[in-house]
């Protein structure tokens, strides 16, 4: 049975970064997970990236690895700001990153993980085990998602998440309700209507949010009044994008921060594809859901009483830590995993009560800040991480 120094479980941003920082200390380590599988399987065609392309980079141990970088290397035109990159530019720059330096991503999925003497035992869908000493889940938001109570109950036939759908031609012609008015929810409502479905868009806020574009240019001076960060622009923004200053938060405000900035709201850019042009229902929420032959009818409660009729139910109402839904874990193992309010209690790197298993990306949210929501939190959290996991390495030789 091989035996690594750390494991990564999972080739998504945060995995794939950690993975880049470990192989530049020369740690022994392996990775494990289908790179960028969730943008690649779920990311319907149309998409756009909602963060800045200079804010679409993942971390990388040395400079020329960001999207400009790639861009430049393959004769592409390179905008900093404004001009958001579809999806299929963002996995393109993901597979050259992974491709120089993340070479060894094994293809495989864990199916379960135990604590051993002096580590873990890992196996794999492929039917073998490895060992390592420390573990790193970076699994993503897949194991997260949320689908509320009030619809919990329809046939899957009937519902799904944004996050489930690589392509939506086939609502063409459909009626589809669609839940939620964040980026997810609204951007797969201008997609649908686009594709020829008959969309409403069903939303508890009193109105959409849009954001603000951010300027064009941003001189150095300019940043004293306007700083940019990787999480988005502005003081306010620093500020979450800072985590010992996130971390001087009560843990109660940690929490509710982690999951409230950057709250649900749309890209200023998608605003004309949806104001105006699809029906949306404001202040209102689903009361209730009956399947209907094969359709469902939402019974909804808000300033006017009134039910609907679907063919098909999306909800993009995001995503809720709770780390029993990490298939591979086991209930002895998750049993050591202090948590708050959902969240794992992690440290300022990453690493949970359970010693030498760390959790990296939006689990780490309530304790490292909201970025771990975002392909920003790597530029937060890569780097220190790594080098954690390098020295315990190194100390226990």
């Amino acid at each position: 049975m091989q035996s690594f120094d750390v494991l990564i479980i999972g080739a998504g941003p945060y995995g794939l970064s950690i993975s880049a920082y470990l192989r530049d200390l020369n740690v022994n380590h392996l990775i494990v997970g289908i790179p960028m599988d969730s943008y690649r399987v779920y990311s319907p065609a149309g998409m756009r990236m909602k963060s800045e392309p200079y804010a679409s980079a993942f971390a990388a141990p040395r400079p020329g690895y960001d999207v400009r970088a790639y861009s430049k290397a393959n004769g592409l035109d390179y905008v900093d700001r404004v001009i958001p990159l579809s999806v299929e530019q963002f996995i393109e720059y993901a597979d050259w990153y992974t491709a120089h330096l993340v070479p060894d991503v094994r293809q495989d999925r864990v199916t379960r993980l135990t604590k051993t003497d002096g580590g873990f035992q890992a196996d794999f869908d492929g039917g073998d085990s490895v060992i390592a000493k420390q573990v790193v889940i970076a699994t993503g938001l897949g194991p997260y998602k949320y689908i509320p109570e009030e619809l919990s109950g329809l046939p899957a036939e009937l519902i799904s998440h944004t996050t489930d759908h690589l392509e939506l031609d086939r609502f063409g012609g459909r009626k589809v309700a669609v839940i939620g008015s964040g980026q997810s929810a609204l951007e797969t409502a201008a997609l649908l209507n686009e594709q020829g479905a008959e969309v409403r868009i069903v939303s508890r806020s009193p109105k959409l949010e849009w954001n603000v574009p951010n300027p064009e240019h941003v001189s150095l001076l300019g940043q004293l009044r306007w700083p940019v960060a990787q999480l988005c622009e502005g003081w306010y923004c620093k500020f979450y994008d800072t985590p010992w200053a996130f971390r001087l938060l009560s843990a109660e405000k940690r929490v509710d921060r982690a999951r409230t900035v950057l709250g649900p709201s749309g890209a200023w850019w998608l605003k004309e594809r949806v104001d105006g042009v699809i029906e949306t229902l404001t202040s209102y929420r689903v009361q209730k859901a009956d399947p209907t032959g094969e359709g469902v009818c939402l019974f909804l409660d808000g300033p006017k009483e009134t039910a609907i009729d679907v063919d098909h139910v999306i909800v993009g109402t995001g995503f809720r830590m709770d780390v029993s839904r990490i298939s591979f874990l086991p209930s002895d193992l998750r049993s050591e995993i202090s948590t708050l309010g959902n969240y794992p209690v992690v440290s300022k790197v990453g690493e949970s009560s359970a010693r030498n298993l760390y959790f990296a990306g939006a689990p780490a949210a309530a304790n490292i800040g909201p970025s771990m929501r975002f392909i920003a939190g790597t530029h937060n959290q890569a780097r220190p991480l790594a080098r954690k996991l390098a020295s315990r390495a190194r100390s226990a030789k």
